[in-house]
């Protein structure tokens, strides 16, 4: 351990003769003090500790770091799990104490940027070692404290006051905030999270721009901060105790999120029609609201949720740009009177659990011209939807369990993601470089009628970029063979296709040749095991092609063809025939999971293949 020089002299622990070696051949200690507080501002406050003992100057460089950071994780990492948790602590604020200590030997402090704690002091109300080290770092100037102390009601420092911190942050303390703004006349930003508030909140502030409360028990906040422009609030409850909060005088709020308050029924409308320059708007939780209406011309992102009592939301905002809205999963509690007025600049759509209808939602889509994503969750009430848009990128539908029918026209579409029941597209317009998601519930049957819609889904995604596949078992990828004969591959053109199986325990060569009949000519297959005892099977096979084959190369191939009529009334002839080199990567190559005779089956079947590699594990 470091031992304090009263003399003030080296507190280095090396020989002279080592310390002099050690000199030449250090390139750090000659560098400017900024530079090596830069690079120190990279190590965790134990390894800045152990440097400061190699020699003086590392020492200065160390008391001198104007971040002090104390955390009691990395302080009990590797160490011994000996004594209670009440003892591990108080060491942890021995240290504490003797680290400020060492800085205190110094004669000229250094400014301290920085100040934070990270412990779990439960049971702690009071402790003089923590107490002296706050005042260390008010004495100097600090700029941001940050003190996370877990579940506890620690008594903040009755004299707390700076003129100097600008960002505050506070977790586990019993406060007032209203003293400890007046206390701080730079701050700009106040997080308090799980803290004991001594009286309701009421103050005026001209310097504060962010306040964030979290899991904090409060009956009133009135806030007047003319240059505040973020608010957050959550009680951190599911059954919150009524809050009033009033922010009217903050007029350049610009993001303003409520999440569990129980707060009236007209707030919403006064306050988003008041905050002039509101853009955000967040409202969660909010268990005694029945309407929202939202007018305001600046704003251009609202989220509403998990308002149980809500049954009607009108947005009046020409500039709104993303709207989303979760509702519940209780049926009797689902809303069905969404009104977006004037928002023809929406570009990002999300509605979840809601009682939507096939022509509200064409009706709607027509309208938003800038459009770029839409997300529809849990909307059971859809059973046939016409989705027409010129611009929109990507598309998601989850879980619409009554959605039955869909016409999708959209040339821009780079990404489609579909969960739910078996659906029948009419139409499927997308960009080539699209990438697909599919995920279809457990099929009551597998006879030929389920198969003949399933390769019909499918072949509305052969122009795809990617395909994704999330299936229940690998039967459901399993094509009978006399189907194979009758009808096409509905994926000739894509070039990635990946497999999830749910229930996947081994990789049969048979599934192998079910996907290349799916998708005759891919650049890349893969295959993984969504949940089993196997969770890291998979497999990845890359196929590359000869597109150039001679012409004898092709006399040859027409006589392979005639042998074993591949391909003999398919328009375009399969991986047979051109497939120059295979790579196949896989976590397991054992007999007992079809690796050997997976590869036979390469070997046999490709009738130009000059290149098999069989690789183990993945980078």
């Amino acid at each position: 351990m470091l031992q304090e020089d009263e003399g003030g002299g080296d507190c280095s622990l090396l020989p002279p003769m080592k310390k002099r070696r050690e000199e030449e051949m250090d390139p750090i200690s000659d560098l400017p003090d900024p530079i090596v507080h830069h690079i120190m501002s990279y190590l965790p406050t134990k390894d800045l500790k152990n440097i400061s003992i190699l020699s003086k100057r590392f020492f200065f460089l160390w008391t001198s770091y104007p971040i002090i950071d104390f955390d009691e994780s990395t302080f009990n990492f590797n160490r011994p799990s000996q004594g209670t948790s009440a003892s591990i602590t108080d060491e942890f604020m021995d240290h504490i104490h003797n680290s400020i200590r060492l800085r205190r030997s110094r004669m000229d402090y250094t400014a301290i940027s920085e100040f934070r704690v990270n412990a779990n002091l439960k049971g702690i109300s009071v402790d003089h070692r923590l107490d002296s080290a706050i005042s260390f770092a008010l004495e100097n100037g600090v700029k941001l404290i940050d003190l996370n102390l877990g579940f506890t009601t620690y008594q903040f420092p009755v004299s707390f006051a700076s003129r100097s911190i600008n960002v505050l942050r506070l977790t586990g303390l019993k406060l007032d905030p209203c003293n400890l703004i007046l206390s701080c006349p730079s701050l700009k930003t106040l997080s308090l999270t799980s803290c004991e508030i001594l009286r309701n909140i009421e103050f005026y502030s001209q310097t504060l721009r962010e306040i964030e409360l979290h899991c904090c028990v409060v009956e009133f906040i009135k806030i007047k901060a003319p240059k505040l422009h973020s608010f957050s609030f959550d009680s951190g409850t599911k059954n919150p105790k009524p809050c009033k909060i009033d922010v009217l005088q903050c007029q350049n709020i610009v993001y303003f999120s409520l999440n569990n308050v129980v707060n009236g029924l007209d707030w919403v409308e006064e306050h988003t029609s008041t905050l002039g320059t509101l853009k955000t708007f967040i409202l969660n939780g909010c268990e005694d609201i029945e309407n929202i209406h939202v007018w305001n011309e600046k704003v251009e992102r609202v989220e509403i949720g998990n308002c149980p009592l809500l049954t009607s939301i009108s947005v009046m905002a020409h500039s709104l740009e993303s709207f989303e809205y979760k509702g519940s999963t209780d049926d009797d509690h689902r809303i069905s009177n969404i009104s977006l007025i004037a928002s023809r600049s929406i570009k990002d759509l999300y509605i979840e659990n809601a009682v939507i209808t096939d022509e509200w939602l064409e009706a709607l889509v027509s309208t938003l011209c800038c459009l770029e994503s839409l997300r529809l969750k849990g909307c059971n009430s859809l059973k046939n939807i016409v989705v027409f848009h010129e611009k929109l990128r990507i598309l998601e539908l989850v879980n619409c369990l009554d959605l039955k029918e869909a016409e999708i026209d959209t040339p821009q579409l780079v990404s489609f993601v579909y969960f739910g029941n078996m659906i029948e597209f009419e139409k499927m317009v997308t960009r080539s470089i699209c990438t697909a998601t599919l995920s279809i519930k457990p099929w009551i049957s597998y006879n030929n009628e389920s198969f003949y819609g399933w390769r019909k889904l499918l072949s509305f995604f052969g122009h795809c970029k990617a395909l994704k596949l999330i299936c229940n078992c690998e039967k459901e990828l399993m094509m009978p063979e006399d189907l194979r004969e009758k009808l096409l591959p509905p994926l000739y053109d894509l070039q990635c296709l990946e497999v999830e199986i749910k229930s996947l325990e081994r990789i049969e060569t048979d599934l192998v040749d079910s996907l290349l009949w799916f998708s005759p000519l891919p650049n890349t297959i893969s295959l993984f095991a969504a949940s089993s005892s196997r969770s890291q099977l998979q497999m990845i096979m890359k196929f590359v092609y000869d597109e150039t084959i001679k012409e004898e190369e092709e006399k040859e191939v027409e006589e392979e063809d005639k042998k074993k009529l591949c391909c003999k009334s398919k328009p375009v002839k399969c991986w047979r025939h051109n497939l120059r080199r295979l790579d196949i990567q896989t976590t397991d190559v054992s007999p007992k999971y079809g690796s050997l005779k997976l590869q036979k089956y390469f070997l046999t079947n490709a009738m130009m293949l000059e290149s098999l590699s069989f690789n183990i594990g993945f980078n």
